[in-house]
């Protein structure tokens, strides 16, 4: 119980409003992490390097100073048995009994002393603010949340117990070289016995210090282009740079830690492996890599370890400057180097040059985040990679970067054949008295009629339709045929009435009867198609371009009904258009919004405000409020 101090019952609730906010706040505070994984093993790779070389030094003291004995060795077995309960077993004040079972029993009274002392150490304040410093100095930031902190410890707990479980292994001393060295010295220095005192042998002459030629770290299998720079060439190397193989696993035996591992500075093989430890969606693996391909193609620069400020600046230049907004669209500019396009479209007034700036931020954003990701790999670069005065000033709002429907021009489109009467199914866009309910009719219709992406309702199934308390519905989720864009992308989107009238759950009836699991099989990519045999098959990632076998008629319908859409609408204009009509919807006062924030962020599938809304709340959203907003969408037609 907590009492708030007051009897008023007003003044109560504005007191329990702010104490829960408060307490939101801590919960985000203490228990959400915020460092990257990427800035984690980058910490965790430093401490094993500090760890190893204070260790490495203090074992050696030992073996020469006089001070090894048989107390000592056996502490620094134990030493590291203990840091590995740590490590696996967690952070326990007391060592656990299968633990304490596997050591000696003439040992285990030692084991328990050095545990607590261990523990101890872990635990104390200072050792975790000396912790936090140092994490501070190599990650260039302070702000570590609870959570942050405790991933910290954890990191360095583990650098611990790898150092000393791997010193346990590898000795310390040098005596086998010592011996080769000693043989060697007295076969090759042999000199005949002479009664005089043996004359000195002549000082040989220094070594004459010439550069070594190293060959570069490359990534295994990756063959670096030796001549043109094409788009066939890089295309090869990124392909290349795609069949490396996987890090492999620890095996679980001492003799096989890996300490130091070096990776390949070319900045493909770096690309790949920063992709596969982000896990990024298939769409945005693939503009990551045509980010490199440009690089390599405007600048000829391989390896990460070869870049400097100058080529970044050149790389930002050209894409803004010189470089065609289409490009290598045919064979022939595939073949051609970047001087060589360049000397072809020169005088052209009716080839447009120079990338739009987002795009440009987006090449820039991805060079730079790789050199950061090889940094962490061990490939270091002298200077700071800087991007600030490369990326040209967009003067469009983010309102104007994308067109957004208003519900006249909506109207018009809706009034075309295609949903009113048209010839025939190859005459879609004259106006006739054949009414085709296809996908092209339903989709469209359902997009304006919901706020959804195009590929949520395209990869639809017969099974995702249907009633919660008589109020219809689909069901968005990911199937074998399309996954989802983001984690909040699942949802329940209650039909307009209008949809009802027009015959979409008789559609979705007719498609159940005929045994079909895909209500617009049509729009399914035919890349995945056969997808839809495996009933339990894993969900391809997002692809944005699904159902792109609308486009066309989608595109002719928008110029013919709006006298060439001279707006530029897309079908994602369908979506703003939804968004953009329950958002400004108002009360009488005009303030205040007709359709709450949270119930327009669950229909469009956008992420919560805060912890509150994410967390403490039902997956299935009460279809209730989000019916009484969908039935705002005023009719189409």
């Amino acid at each position: 119980m907590l009492s708030l101090g007051t009897t008023d019952r007003k003044l109560a609730l504005k007191s329990c409003a702010k104490l829960t906010a408060h307490m939101d706040q801590m919960l985000d505070n203490d228990l959400h992490m915020t460092l990257p994984e990427t800035e984690v093993a980058a910490f965790f790779k430093a401490e094993l390097r500090r760890v190893l070389r204070d260790l490495r030094v203090e074992r050696t003291v030992e073996h020469v100073d006089g001070s090894m004995t048989a107390c000592k060795a056996r502490q620094n077995h134990l030493k590291a048995v203990i840091l590995s309960s740590m490590a696996e077993d967690g952070l326990c004040k007391e060592m656990p009994q299968m633990r304490l079972a596997q050591i000696d029993p003439s040992l285990r009274d030692e084991a328990l002393s050095l545990h607590s002392e261990t523990y101890a150490t872990f635990m104390s304040d200072r050792f975790n603010a000396d912790i936090q410093q140092r994490a501070t100095d190599i990650l260039k930031r302070s702000d570590f949340a609870q959570y942050d902190k405790l991933f910290l410890r954890k990191a360095t707990l583990e650098a611990h117990m790898a150092a000393h479980v791997a010193l346990g292994a590898v000795p310390v001393h040098a005596c086998e070289q010592a011996r080769t060295a000693a043989i060697d010295l007295l076969s090759g220095h042999q000199t005949p016995e002479r009664s005089e005192a043996p004359a000195l042998p002549p000082i040989p002459p220094e070594p004459v210090a010439t550069a070594p030629t190293q060959k570069p770290c490359v990534t295994e299998g990756v063959d670096l282009i030796q001549d043109r720079f094409t788009a066939q060439t890089i295309h090869v190397q990124r392909e290349q740079a795609m069949q490396q193989p996987e890090e492999p696993e620890f095996d679980g035996t001492a003799q096989n830690v890996v300490v130091e591992r070096t990776y390949g500075a070319d900045l493909f093989g770096t690309a790949v492996r920063m992709i596969r430890r982000s896990k990024s969606q298939e769409d945005t693996s693939l503009q990551k890599l045509k980010s490199v391909s440009l690089f390599l193609y405007l600048t000829g620069v391989q390896m990460v370890t070869d870049v400097r400020q100058h080529h970044i600046d050149m790389f930002g230049h050209s894409l803004e400057k010189q470089l065609p907004k289409h490009y290598w669209k045919s064979d022939a500019q595939k073949n051609l180097t970047f001087r060589e396009l360049v000397e072809t479209i020169q005088n052209r007034t009716d080839i447009a040059v120079g990338l739009s700036p987002p795009t440009i931020a987006r090449h820039l954003t991805t060079i730079v985040g790789i050199i950061r990701f090889a940094a962490n790999e061990g490939n270091t670069l002298p200077f700071t990679p800087q991007t600030t005065d490369l990326i040209p000033i967009d003067k469009r709002s983010d309102a104007q970067k994308r067109s957004v429907f208003v519900l006249e021009d909506v109207q018009r489109v809706f009034a075309h054949p295609l949903w009113q009467g048209c010839k025939s199914k190859g005459r879609r866009h004259e106006v006739g008295k054949i009414l085709i309910k296809d996908h092209h009719y339903w989709i469209n219709l359902l997009l304006a009629y919901t706020g959804a992406r195009r590929s949520e309702i395209a990869g639809l199934r017969e099974s995702d339709v249907g009633y919660d308390d008589d109020i219809p519905f689909v069901h968005i989720r990911e199937n074998t045929v399309r996954g989802l864009k983001t984690r909040f992308s699942q949802r329940r989107v209650p039909l307009h009435p209008h949809l009802i009238e027009l015959g979409f759950m008789e559609f979705v009836n007719g498609r159940r009867s005929s045994h079909q699991s895909f209500l617009f099989p049509e729009a399914i990519p035919a890349k995945v198609r056969e997808m839809c045999l495996q009933a339990d098959g894993r969900p391809p990632p997002y692809d944005k371009k699904f159902g792109d076998s609308l486009d066309h008629v989608w595109r002719q319908s928008l110029l013919r009904s709006l006298d060439g859409n001279p707006e530029k609408y897309c079908v994602a204009s369908l979506r703003s258009y939804v968004n953009d009509t329950l958002i400004n919807l108002r009360q009488e006062d005009g303030s205040t919004l007709v359709v709450p924030g949270i119930d327009r962020r669950d229909l469009m599938g956008h992420r919560p405000l805060d912890v509150n809304e994410g967390t403490y709340r039902r997956d299935a959203k009460p279809l209730g409020p989000l019916y009484v907003a969908i039935k705002l969408l005023p009719r189409l037609f």
